[in-house]
């Protein structure tokens, strides 16, 4: 099968690789669509690890194709979308129903390799069969808006309450309609690229800021009456970190989503979170939230073909990767099946 190939920092190659085995509890997948987000820009210039040899790719769906011989949760030839993470299940956390925080938790690209490949092979409670009708492609969704999910839980949005979006990615888009869904009756997304605001007004978003041409921390103040109670920090940006704290308003909350840089620091004034009683909160990945992400995604509660800019095959991995570390388009998706080929497993 054709894998991309970490062979070490900035140098993934596609390569001819073994399509991997599968053990009595495992699940074969043919991939049909892996998407492109900042974590596999960070594993690329190595801030953040991935063996040699190992594939990278964690945001996938596709069909299986062979099953364990203790597999009794899916069947060859369903449609079915990947959890990237896999934990111990004997840690305090994951015994607490933590699992997201579990010390010993891997991704799916250190068991049998990640979803830049033609094939992967996982355990079989990582996936989950995609509803009938709703699109493969959308499965691809299924881990970062999970993410979303989780972190709309933390933040516990209440209705009426006025929220702000520091930026209008991919994930900054499904966090912005979660908002809505929760209640909130006025959503400011703060964005640079236009075509980013265009797809968030369409979305839903009651206002949009752009902080390239206009003072993005008064614009929001201004829409918002002096201040938001909820803003979400998407960009992962030392500059909108900090803008966090300027944009919220007394006895509110600040949700930090974006992924920094691991080496990142930034400033904030303590008196102003003691003197305004705000609470701030981080947020990682997701444990339970996988089910009713897939429902919300089958029932477009949470639209992502929106979001959907360009399709690309392997070949074109590393063309992908730099779009994305570019901004170009919202989100990319890698599919393997892209352009004809042989299938070699399985009917």
């Amino acid at each position: 099968m054709k894998a991309i190939v970490s062979h070490g920092i900035k140098d993934f190659r596609l390569q001819d690789r073994p399509i991997p085995e599968v053990g009595e509890n495992d699940v074969l997948v043919r991939i049909e669509y892996c998407g492109i987000c900042g974590t596999d820009i960070h594993q690329y210039h190595g801030t953040w690890e991935l063996d040699i040899g190992s594939t990278p790719g964690h945001e996938a769906s596709g069909v299986v194709k062979q099953i364990g011989q203790k597999v009794t949760s899916v069947d060859v030839g369903d449609r079915v979308a990947i959890d990237p993470g896999i934990y111990c299940n004997v840690c305090e956390y994951c015994r607490s129903e933590r699992s997201h925080l579990c010390p010993n938790r891997f991704g799916m690209f250190h068991y049998k390799g990640g979803g830049f490949a033609e094939y992967t092979c996982v355990l079989d409670r990582q996936v989950f069969r995609l509803p009938d009708g709703m699109p493969l492609e959308w499965g691809a969704f299924l881990e970062p808006a999970s993410c979303c999910v989780h972190g709309a839980d933390r933040v516990q949005i209440r209705p009426g309450q006025t929220v702000a979006i520091l930026g209008g990615g991919a994930i900054g888009l499904m966090l912005m309609q979660l908002a809505l869904l929760s209640g909130a009756t006025q959503v400011i997304v703060s964005e640079p690229q236009a075509k980013r605001r265009e797809i968030a007004m369409q979305l839903g978003a009651s206002a949009t800021v752009d902080p390239v041409k206009d003072d993005g921390t008064q614009a929001i103040r201004e829409l918002s009456n002096g201040g938001v109670d909820v803003v979400i920090e998407s960009a992962g940006l030392p500059a909108t970190v900090e803008q966090c704290f300027d944009v919220v308003k007394r006895g509110g909350k600040i949700l930090l989503f974006g992924v920094t840089n691991p080496s990142t620091k930034v400033q904030f004034n303590p008196y102003q979170v003691f003197r305004n009683e705000l609470t701030i909160l981080g947020t990682v990945m997701s444990h339970d939230a996988f089910p009713r992400t897939l429902k919300l995604l089958a029932t477009e509660k949470i639209k992502v073909q929106p979001l959907i800019t360009h399709i690309k095959p392997l070949e074109q991995y590393l063309d992908a990767l730099a779009m994305h570390q570019r901004q170009e388009g919202l989100k990319i998706l890698i599919s393997p099946l892209a352009g004809e080929r042989i299938d070699s497993v399985g009917p």
